[in-house]
């Protein structure tokens, strides 16, 4: 699927030296970047779940060597 995107000049500028620089096109400079863009979001969606739930539990952040302790002990016993 072929699809156009604007991007101000300088960034444009930036991206096509980028391209050059590693031997790439700009569409793959801008692909990768878009991808790690994309996977990040998710992280940091999947992390404030999470921050959230342990809040609504009552889990601290020094709660968790406690409880990754507990559940590794509890693992080697089954």
């Amino acid at each position: 699927m072929q699809n156009n995107v604007a991007l101000p000049d300088d960034l444009l500028a930036a991206v096509t030296e980028a391209a050059r620089n590693e031997g790439k096109t700009p569409d793959e400079v801008i692909e990768a970047a878009t991808r790690r863009y994309l996977a990040k979001a998710r992280l940091d969606r999947f992390a404030r779940r999470n921050e959230d739930r342990a809040r609504s539990l009552g889990i601290s952040e020094s709660d968790v060597p406690r409880i990754v302790k507990d559940w590794r002990t509890e693992q080697r016993g089954r």
